[in-house]
């Protein structure tokens, strides 16, 4: 199938988990993915073992924690003059036991670099090739935090989601 009349789609954090799934399920409706990925190797083995079909995806390097890092896959994104049509923040980092925090290549706090200011460059970056599709999808994900078995599933800040009635959605 020729690629240029798919839609394109990049999927962060694409190496396991949900990324790794939604990248299955866009490849099962016929979009082309690029998973983007900080472990290159985790990223080819996770697609021989989902058994993606060859020329239905590629794989690029991305570790959300360095801006650099996003700034790279961007400007290679751009080279390659292909549309995007959506762009999925899907890859986080999890060390909820850490007793000292890590620091990004950039002197952020490893969590907060992945999963917030990583993300939040690269759909900033992203916006102008989103924006000549006909229909542009921006997607983040969160999982671990709506997940009670997981230690941050147990912690209630806020308190547990209670969307009452949506009558606040009703009124406007």
């Amino acid at each position: 199938m020729k690629t240029s009349a798919r839609p394109l789609a990049i999927v962060t954090g694409a190496s396991s988990g949900v990324g790794l799934h939604a990248t299955r399920a866009l490849i099962d409706k016929g979009w082309h993915v690029i998973m983007a990925c900080r472990d290159l190797e985790k990223a080819v083995a996770a697609a021989k073992a989902m058994n993606l079909p060859e020329g239905e995806f590629e794989i690029a390097h991305l570790d959300l924690a360095s801006l650099a890092s996003v700034r790279a896959f961007h400007a290679m994104f751009r080279t390659r003059g292909k549309p995007l049509d959506a762009l999925v923040c899907n890859a986080a980092t999890y060390l909820p036991q850490l007793k000292e925090p890590m620091r990004s290549p950039d002197g952020y706090e490893i969590s907060v670099a992945t999963n917030y200011l990583g993300h939040f460059l690269l759909a900033n970056l992203m916006l102008d090739d989103l924006q000549k599709a006909a229909a542009p999808r921006l997607v983040t994900l969160g999982t671990v935090t709506a997940n009670s078995e997981e230690f941050g599933g147990k912690v209630p800040i806020p308190a547990p989601a209670d969307l009452g009635d949506f009558q606040g959605f009703k009124d406007g």
